[in-house]
């Protein structure tokens, strides 16, 4: 679960960066990124490992933004 978290933190923090790396960067795409950054991360330190239910949920919440992320960019590749 805390690799799928980490990884999904990793993705925000590209995005973040190709944002900004944009002629005109979007302030609102940035703020949106930093927050879903800000909730993983919230997650991640709250997480327990004895709490079986809680790991099960975040790692399947945190592995479909990751395969939803990979599928779009094998697409975007593809294209």
């Amino acid at each position: 679960a805390l690799e799928a978290i980490n990884d999904v933190i990793a993705g925000y923090s590209e995005q973040i960066a190709m944002e900004q790396q944009r002629p005109t960067p979007s302030a609102s795409r940035i703020e949106w990124l930093e927050m879903r950054t800000d909730q993983a991360t919230a997650i991640m330190d709250s997480l327990n490992v004895t709490d079986t239910d809680n790991v099960r949920q975040v790692l399947t919440e945190y592995s479909a933004i990751v395969r939803a992320r990979d599928a779009a960019e094998a697409v975007r590749i593809a294209a």
